[in-house]
């Protein structure tokens, strides 16, 4: 459970900004930081495959 705790808190975080509008109300904006947001956790997955926590 804690190996998706990151992820559920960033997918609440953002589901707050987009849902509160702090975000610009352009789709393209939005879609752009949904884009970096998905590279974002694609990394910390990555980087967690590579160094597992339990190792180092």
């Amino acid at each position: 459970m804690l190996y998706w705790l990151p992820r559920v808190c960033l997918f609440l975080l953002v589901g707050a900004v987009v849902g509160l509008g702090v975000l610009p109300t352009t789709s393209e904006d939005i879609a752009h930081t949904l884009i970096v947001v998905i590279v974002g956790l694609g990394l910390f997955s990555l980087t967690l495959h590579v160094f597992p926590p339990e190792r180092y």
